[in-house]
């Protein structure tokens, strides 16, 4: 038993610095390129590897690029990422898991197991990397904490460092076919040492977290003293990709009719609006951002739904969506293709694709992961809906007729 010990601490040690060479060789070329493609700089003022012992970087979530801005500005203080473990499942999830030292977590799954993984790797001195809202946001504002943060960082006995990435939203959107080139800074809002945190409840650190990065890139916008930001598309336009996200035609109400190109969006009844390099839309009718349509299509969603229930019939489909059942060790199987429906029978909402079918109230968790996967779980296993590279498919509409049927 001894030598087993002994050899898994040699194997350990051979990939930490392994991974330790691979950020090493990475942060040659990450900074450069991360100013050229986004116009991105940091606070450096601020430097991580003075921190004594480990820290936990908490971040608002804003892009998919958010991982590289924060390596590019701890550099000197290699992380560990928490990360979906869907990247693990790709062509280069082998690459990755050997280079670089990650924590799969399971969206769309209680987090409670991953907070322990964590907690264990920075007892042993790793430093963490968390994206504290759990998945980037769709239309510029803050999203909630997600739960175990709090546990997660006290039970840590790390240092908690909340770093605000401003402007990140605007160079990636979620729902976007292309970046853009405008301005992302990073800074440091707030330096929490285990002393400062140990007398502070779960419920406290999560206010804390909220509070320090609670970032509206609206409002931000609005604010700014040399007035708002234009962001160059490098390819496309504006709003190219919008209709994965927003979902309701504001002047018809018809569901899933909305088509962009360029740098407008419209409905085959002859609704068209134009977004501006800011990120807002002009003219600001009938909304001024992707948040205020995210509100309506929230409102006439909740009133479809409320109809259906004394009037059974589909609320909404799609076609060519693949259904795959996720096993351990990162492996997935497809068990069902083609056509998803979400259908109201006798007072429930069910999502039917294939031979399979789910209730939308027994399913534990749901969530997006990029803008063409939603990944959940019920009694019956772990699940991916998978629309095809590039598809156009709305599927957040799906996670938020959930979102708004567990709240009644």
């Amino acid at each position: 038993m001894v030598g087993k010990d002994a050899n898994k601490e040699k194997e350990r040690l051979k990939a930490e610095k392994r991974r330790r060479r691979f950020w090493d060789a990475v942060q040659l070329l990450l900074g450069g390129w991360l100013r050229n493609k986004f116009n991105f700089s940091f606070d450096r003022s601020f430097e991580p590897a003075d921190i004594d012992g480990p820290i936990l970087v908490a971040i608002n979530h804003a892009s998919a690029y958010d991982p590289l801005f924060v390596g590019a500005a701890f550099k000197n203080k290699p992380l560990t990422f928490i990360a979906s473990e869907h990247i693990l499942r790709g062509k280069w999830g082998s690459f990755l898991d050997k280079n670089i030292s990650f924590i799969p977590h399971q969206k769309g799954a209680r987090g409670s197991r991953t907070a322990l993984v964590a907690m264990k790797r920075m007892k042993k001195g790793e430093s963490i990397f968390l994206a504290v809202e759990g998945e980037q946001t769709w239309n510029g504002r803050p999203m909630p904490v997600m739960p175990y943060t709090g546990k997660l960082v006290k039970g840590s006995g790390a240092t908690l460092v909340t770093y605000l990435l401003e402007g990140a939203y605007l160079s990636a959107p979620r729902w976007a076919f292309s970046t853009r080139r405008g301005k992302v800074y990073g800074r440091p809002v707030g330096v929490y040492g285990p002393e400062v945190l140990k007398d502070m409840s779960d419920e406290e650190v999560e206010k804390l977290i909220a509070k320090d990065l609670g970032f509206d890139t609206w409002e931000w916008q609005k604010t700014r003293s040399e007035g708002p930001l234009g962001y160059k598309c490098s390819k496309g336009g504006n709003v190219d990709g919008l209709e994965r996200s927003v979902f309701t035609c504001p002047a018809c109400g018809a569901f899933g009719t909305l088509v962009s190109k360029g740098d407008s969006i419209s409905c085959s009844c002859g609704f068209k609006i134009r977004m501006s390099d800011t990120g807002f839309f002009d003219p600001a009718e009938p909304f001024e951002t992707v948040a205020d349509w995210e509100e309506f299509d929230r409102t006439s969603l909740r009133d479809k739904e409320k109809f259906l229930l004394s009037h059974e019939d589909d609320l909404f489909s799609d076609e060519s969506i693949s259904l795959f059942r996720i096993e351990d060790g990162h492996n997935d199987t497809e068990a069902a293709h083609g056509k998803i429906t979400l259908s109201c029978r006798e007072g429930s909402f069910i999502l039917n694709i294939g031979d399979y079918s789910f209730d939308l109230k027994e399913i534990s968790n749901m969530t997006m992961v990029l803008a063409n996967r939603i990944v959940f779980s019920d009694a019956s296993g772990y699940y991916e809906l998978l629309a095809k590279k590039g598809s156009r498919t709305n599927l957040r509409k799906y996670v938020i007729a959930r979102e708004l049927l567990l709240k009644e």
